[in-house]
């Protein structure tokens, strides 16, 4: 992490950000709070996707899309976002790429910003962090450590601001954390993993307990073991030791819409032949 100027730009990022005072602390269900317009014209449910890549980010998105929600790309990558933004156009669906660095507050920030102006306020948000760090103490480059924090646990932070602000506006959303088994039980040789792993899941249980009562579902999925790669079923290919990621997406979508009497923290996928790693 460039600690020079860090303290400024994070402050720069939020400074003129909204302070949420709790006005009725009672759970409420909003429907429709990214309403586009009025007068016949229907409102548009909005979702980001903070981490979209060729995996479940992209599996998600997509079916987000298919459900009839605005999706918001975000990921490093314009090329990327911009063809898969294209082709769930061409499916029917609505999608924006939103190229950010989900390691720097300021573009967090400017791509929330980006998403209300074009699409409309958060109702929903999935932070899915992929960021490599192979090594333990003396062998892991420092700034390899430093880069997993910044966009494991600090992203995730500034993600969460602006999409619960959004929903404190509207009165209701989902909040959806990808994690891994990693915040249960350190793997030992992943030193920014094993530490980053369990602060996310703190966070995620911090916002429950503050947000929870105020409409908003907080979720942690713990994903035990390997998701079949771009392009790959595990259904399909019968291999019982992968997580299939359209599986995953079924998941996904049902946390989003469960009902607030019955609503899930904490929950972890597996492939049934894979080995349980908790």
């Amino acid at each position: 992490m460039h600690t020079i100027g860090y303290k400024n730009r994070v402050l720069r990022a939020f400074k003129s950000h909204r302070t949420h005072e709790p006005v009725d602390d009672r759970p409420r269900r909003h429907d429709g709070y990214g309403a586009r317009g009025s007068g016949g014209v229907a409102a548009v449910t909005v979702a980001v996707v903070a981490g979209v890549g060729e995996g479940f980010g992209e599996t998600i998105a997509r079916r987000l899309a298919d459900a009839g929600y605005a999706v918001g790309l975000f990921a490093r990558s314009a090329d990327y976002l911009d063809d898969l933004a294209a082709d769930i156009v061409d499916a029917g669906g609505d999608a924006l790429a939103v190229p950010t660095d989900l390691s720097d507050p300021a573009a967090i920030v400017a791509g929330f910003d980006r998403v209300r102006d074009e699409l409309g306020p958060t109702e929903v948000m999935i932070y899915n962090p992929s960021v490599p760090a192979p090594g333990h103490l003396f062998d892991v480059d420092l700034d390899a450590f430093e880069t997993v924090y910044e966009v494991v646990l600090r992203g995730a932070f500034c993600v969460a601001r602006e999409a619960i602000g959004d929903m404190l506006d509207a009165g209701g959303g989902t909040v959806i954390f990808t994690g891994t088994s990693i915040a249960r039980r350190p793997f030992g040789n992943l030193i920014a993993w094993d530490t980053a792993g369990p602060a996310l899941r703190g966070l995620a249980g911090s916002l429950v307990h503050r947000f929870g009562p105020r409409g908003i579902h907080v979720a942690y999925v713990v994903v035990d073991g390997a998701i079949a790669g771009p392009g790959e079923s595990a259904v399909d290919r019968d291999d019982d030791a992968l997580i299939d990621p359209e599986s995953m997406a079924d998941t996904y979508l049902h946390l989003i819409e469960q009902e607030e009497h019955a609503w899930t923290f904490e929950i972890d996928l597996r492939a049934s032949g894979d080995e349980l790693r908790f």
